[in-house]
């Protein structure tokens, strides 16, 4: 089965994130419960990628303008717009955390995977 194209992408933290969450949700959850816990990520996420204007930023969230963040289930997607392009994921937070520290904390490699993707997008042309 060929697999869809994404209208997002993970940066490296986020690539992390995502890996981490995926064996504490096995541990705790199991397989299909982890199973629909990612479907559920994908699907907003994909839905954030296609229409990111409907989506608040929610800055009182991030303490950011840069950086979007939208609630899905247990943790938040945090993402960039990328115009006309669909979104790149910076980071995915469980929502009891602190979101404002950890964006602070990881600010710096946030930025640097950043210029990264961007480069490697405008290459590319496309998601």
């Amino acid at each position: 089965m060929a697999r869809k194209q994404r209208h997002y992408v993970l940066t490296e933290t986020a690539e992390h994130d995502f890996r981490e969450v995926r064996l504490w949700s096995l541990s705790r959850w199991g397989r299909e419960l982890t199973k629909q816990y990612f479907a559920d990520l994908h699907e907003y996420a994909e839905r954030i990628a296609r229409n990111p204007e409907r989506f608040a930023a929610m800055e009182h969230v991030s303490n950011t303008a840069e950086l979007n963040v939208y609630p899905v289930r247990e943790h938040y997607l945090v993402y960039i717009p990328v115009s006309g392009k669909g979104i790149v994921i910076v980071a995915l937070i469980r929502q009891t955390r602190d979101v404002p520290t950890i964006l602070n904390a990881n600010g710096f490699m946030i930025r640097k995977q950043l210029r990264e993707v961007f480069a490697a997008l405008n290459q590319r042309k496309h998601l």
